[in-house]
């Protein structure tokens, strides 16, 4: 769509391959997009880490099929650890077992799929590096239902994925892509955006509505 320029061209010929570079350019733009998810927009994730990942695996998984193996891993990955935590054995055999537990779930899940279809045909077909990029994310889910309420655990769950839903959505237009990927020098500017950010003192677009509200609230 864009001419590719002389620097893009110059990386590429000195043994970076496209794929390589529009995934280091995806997670640039994801990391800065949950950046003002939380300190502009006052979104609380599970981290950088667990949106940048889901939003790169659904980019290759189709958003469809990475939220329906996300879901699975969600739901495995609390029911597991309802059973466990009665159990005393290490934290590090704990997750591991958890992974085990999760691992024989998606094999089951995947059979399913293949016997009755449930509109998720084309599983077969994804690469499965994108399936265990989002099952690895399990031990997240477990730990911040361990230290959180149910309701803290949940909000943070679905912030987390609908910033990531959101980072894949802009990941995934060709025109952003093109346009990073031929300039290369917005990447920069991202990191001097990224410190602005963590430089902000002011507030909140969530807390300025919930004072906003509260404020009505007193008013009556």
């Amino acid at each position: 769509m864009f001419e590719t320029s002389k620097l893009t061209e110059w990386i590429i010929d000195h043994g970076i391959s496209q794929m390589v570079l529009e995934i280091l350019i995806a997670m640039c733009i994801v990391a800065t997009i949950v950046s003002i998810s939380r300190y502009i927009v006052g979104g609380k994730t599970y981290g950088i880490y667990a949106p940048v990942l889901l939003s790169i695996a659904y980019s290759y998984t189709g958003l469809k099929y990475g939220l329906a193996v996300t879901l699975v891993v969600i739901l495995t990955s609390l029911l597991s650890y309802s059973v466990l935590k009665k159990v005393r054995i290490h934290y590090i055999t704990r997750i591991a077992t958890n992974y085990t537990v999760l691992s024989m779930v998606l094999v089951l899940f995947f059979v399913l799929i293949d016997t009755l279809g449930l509109g998720l045909e084309n599983m077969s077909n994804i690469p499965p590096l994108a399936f265990i990029s989002i099952a690895a994310l399990s031990d997240f889910f477990t730990k911040q239902y361990v230290k959180k309420s149910l309701q803290s655990s949940v909000m943070t769950l679905l912030t987390t994925i609908l910033v990531a839903v959101f980072g894949w959505f802009v990941i995934t237009r060709e025109i952003i892509s093109d346009y990073f990927l031929n300039n290369l020098w917005l990447i920069p500017l991202l990191a001097v955006l990224n410190i602005l950010i963590g430089m902000f003192k002011g507030l909140r677009i969530k807390d300025y509505f919930r004072f906003r509200f509260t404020g009505r609230d007193d008013d009556k």
